[in-house]
């Protein structure tokens, strides 16, 4: 049987200050569906692409036939299957109507449904594949033994799009049958931290700790484990507003602090940017207010605030400067927030901060095209009159760098000046289209394509064009 095991980074949130990433290891094509005797099902498994076509056009004229037999139609599909799997490597447009067609033959089998999420899963397009294993989870036949790599893959699936309730439902699901089961703990303590049940992420991952493979892992989970941790000391005594867009947590005294800020001003930001990017959430967005000392035992010393999944963490006590000033920050991280929604955590950090900041100046200054005081003489001095241009790509490693505050600058500069860029040449509805197209699947390049009819070295060009102009 040929089978296929990924280790890598399956899910990760994007944040402005952490990213929490998790290596999984998952094992697909163990549950193919099997023709009906063993013999043939052994002959199949030698058998080349070639022969498999042979036998499938020789097959299909009889299971598609007046009156086809259940056997012959239960062998075609194995057969398919089959092909599906040897041509794994092949795009998705090339496997789906040969998925198509099995399902035709065999509707709702829970072997095809499995290695469908599977197929889909490796082509990234992990919510689709949740669909697929959900209705094998829903198909599956009764057995001592639950299919617990059924569920670690579904889990993965689950959380990778952002359904973290259901990515928990699926890990928990294989912990009552493997208590100890290193992949659940981990996947089911990072989608608990997603959803700030906190209790939760220190039960599962003080578990998962105790088992990590290697050092690495042992050393994120540490990492995540003091999150969480810090978190609940945090706000343990914190008090908490909700509405129907967001749950607003004061740690400590800092609702003294903000003044002005109220639901209000967040509603306003909340219309904002979710009309400007086209996508209104499903759920709530959690703002925590956290005392300047507390915040940054969890966030990087030069952030300003943070986006973290559905959270925005905002430091208030000193440092605190004026209502327009705090709207600006929670415009930015509301912005990433968004974002992450939309492109199921694809889109690239440069059009993901450009676009931030974007927003931000909309919110703090009335207009998109007025830039940060403290950013004015960067942009005026390098970009324009020295015509010191970066690449989008440098522009994301200097950003990512965090070493030196002039560096970090023009990486942030260069990523906002390319998303004005954009609005200039291709309106601001080029942004909601570019995040629709990453959130289907498609890479940055092909998005641009899709969208501008330019490739990323094109608009990397006219964006240098447009700069040299201002």
């Amino acid at each position: 049987m040929l089978r296929k095991t990924i280790i890598g980074i399956l899910f990760a949130v994007i944040a402005s200050s952490v990213c929490l990433a998790q290596t999984v290891r998952v094992e697909y094509f163990r549950d193919p569906l099997m023709p009906v005797t063993e013999e043939l099902a052994n002959k199949l498994e030698k058998l080349t692409i070639t022969q498999i076509d042979k036998t499938i056009e020789k097959s299909r004229p009889i299971a598609f036939g007046d009156t086809p037999r259940e056997d012959i139609k239960h062998n075609l599909a194995a057969f398919l299957i089959r092909k599906i799997i040897l041509l794994q490597n092949k795009p998705y447009e090339t496997l789906e109507p040969l998925f198509l067609e099995a399902d035709k033959l065999m509707p709702n089998n829970y072997n095809i449904e499995i290695i469908w999420g599977d197929i889909l899963c490796i082509k990234s397009n992990f919510e689709e594949a949740l669909a697929h294993y959900d209705n094998a989870a829903y198909l599956e036949p009764t057995a001592d033994t639950p299919n617990t790599s059924m569920y670690t893959k579904a889990g993965f699936a689950a959380a990778t799009t952002m359904k973290y309730d259901k990515a928990i439902e699926y890990f928990d699901k294989v912990l009552a049958v493997k208590p100890d089961d290193y992949t659940a703990l981990m996947g089911g303590g990072t989608a608990h931290f997603e959803l700030k049940n906190f209790y939760e992420t220190v039960e599962y991952l003080e578990k998962a700790v105790q088992i990590a493979p290697t050092e690495p892992e042992k050393i994120f989970i540490e990492r995540i484990l003091a999150q969480a941790k810090e978190f609940l000391a945090s706000t343990e005594s914190s008090t908490t507003d909700e509405d129907q867009r967001f749950i607003i947590h004061f740690a400590g005294d800092s609702r003294d602090d903000i003044g002005d800020v109220t639901f209000d001003m967040l509603e306003e930001i909340f219309f904002q940017v979710t009309d400007s990017l086209n996508f209104h959430p499903d759920v709530k967005i959690n703002v925590i207010f956290f005392l300047t000392q507390d915040y940054y035992k969890i966030g990087k010393e030069w952030s300003a605030a943070a986006a973290q999944g559905i959270q925005i963490m905002v430091p208030l006590k000193s440092g605190y400067k004026t209502p327009e000033y705090v709207k600006g920050l929670l415009a930015h991280e509301f912005t990433h927030t968004i974002i992450h929604l939309k492109t199921k955590n694809r889109c690239p950090l440069w059009l993901n901060e450009g676009l931030a900041q974007y927003q931000e100046f909309t919110a703090s200054y009335g207009s998109a095209d007025i830039i940060r005081p403290d950013f004015e003489g960067i942009l005026q001095r390098e970009f324009i009159e020295e015509q010191n241009n970066i690449t989008l790509s440098k522009a994301q490693s200097l950003i990512q760098s965090g070493t030196n505050n002039t560096d970090v600058a023009r990486g942030y500069i260069a990523s906002y000046m390319a998303v004005r860029c954009l609005a200039d040449y291709y309106g601001e509805q080029s942004f909601d289209e570019l995040l629709s197209e990453l959130g289907e699947g498609k890479t940055i390049d092909e998005a641009m394509v899709s969208v501008t009819g330019r490739n990323m070295p094109d608009f990397e060009n006219e964006f240098s064009d447009w700069l040299s102009n201002l």
